[in-house]
């Protein structure tokens, strides 16, 4: 099915007048995940043009769950007071019977929507509490589809973010949750979160933020004061640096690179993190060797030639064309 029919098809779904042939191409694209997205983003632009909602997702989506496990469907009127839309109910009980998926694994696509940018790029992402999120390359963050309940704000954050959080008056705590099982918890504030496969980094620009490292939850939590930033390693344990200006870990938005006795070797995993790139260094000497300095470069093969010029060694590209992910290997 092409967009353009899907998109008419869903509206006629929505609007209760879908035909039987309707109903069945749209079950059958519901296994695409590119067409479950585009559902729910119709769905919330239908929402917002037939307004009816008030959020408070996890309780009504419990109750809409037995609802139809007692298979009365979505059919029953929310109670007074519960904020989400019965309409949301029943295009998401709509779309789960005829895609044949099951409530419980959907529930994350019903509920949850996810910004991500690809290698090289960033992108910022406007919240519905007047929040901000500028995702670094290769990052992801994970929100409530339909804005934030009551009991407060959570996001999950794969890669790394700055985050420039709203204060509210009703003092809801922003918290930002990553893979490595890391908590950052404010009010209203602006920092960076760093998550990758070596580890997390927390650095703050304004305000304050109490971390909790989830594998180390015997431990106190900590809190941070502006120009702080604490690394935390896999095993859970905390380095602390104060001082730090923030504009050494917020550069990557203007692709800037900063490196300050940086050695080679972590400048490589850098460059595979951004931009997904596969960097050989045969000689352990050069891998060790440290570069300084603030550079400007919005690809790998920029910051590659800035190695090469600086250090005076030579770079190889495979000689594979279409070899995945790209290869560079670094020589004296």
């Amino acid at each position: 099915m092409n967009q353009e029919l899907f998109r008419s098809s869903v509206q006629a779904l929505f609007e209760g007048r879908a035909t039987p042939l309707q109903k069945t191409l749209i079950g059958e694209s519901m296994s695409d995940p590119a067409y479950r997205e585009l559902y729910f983003l119709l769905l919330e632009e239908w929402e917002s043009r037939n307004p009816q909602l008030i959020m408070d997702p996890d309780e009504a989506f419990s109750r809409w769950q037995q609802q139809v496990a007692s298979g009365t469907g979505a059919a029953g009127q929310p109670a007074a007071g519960k904020r989400l839309s019965r309409r949301f109910f029943l295009a998401a009980a709509s779309v789960i019977i005829l895609s044949g998926l099951s409530g419980y694994l959907f529930r994350d696509s019903i509920l949850n929507r996810s910004f991500s940018t690809k290698y090289g790029e960033v992108k910022t992402v406007y919240l519905s509490d007047g929040s901000r999120v500028t995702l670094n390359a290769n990052s992801s963050v994970t929100l409530p589809r339909f804005g934030f309940g009551k009991s407060g704000r959570n996001v999950f954050l794969e890669g790394e973010a700055e985050f420039s959080v709203t204060h509210l008056p009703g003092h809801q705590a922003f918290i930002v949750r990553t893979a490595g099982d890391l908590e950052v918890k404010v009010l209203g504030t602006e920092f960076v979160v760093h998550s990758r496969s070596k580890g997390s980094k927390v650095a703050l620009s304004k305000g304050k933020v109490q971390l909790i490292s989830g594998k180390r939850r015997d431990a106190e939590p900590v809190v941070m004061k502006p120009g702080d930033v604490v690394t935390v390693s896999d095993e859970g344990a905390l380095t602390w640096k104060h001082g730090q200006p923030s504009a050494l870990h917020t550069g990557w938005k203007y692709h800037r690179f900063t490196f300050d006795n940086t050695p080679v070797s972590a400048i490589a995993e850098q460059l595979r993190d951004v931009f997904g790139v596969n960097i050989i260094i045969p000689d352990s000497t050069l891998a060790k060797r440290t570069l300084g300095g603030t550079y400007q470069a919005d690809s790998a093969e920029k910051v590659l030639r800035i190695l090469a010029d600086v250090l005076e060694i030579r770079v190889f590209p495979s000689s594979a064309s279409d070899q995945f992910p790209p290869t560079y290997t670094l020589t004296y």
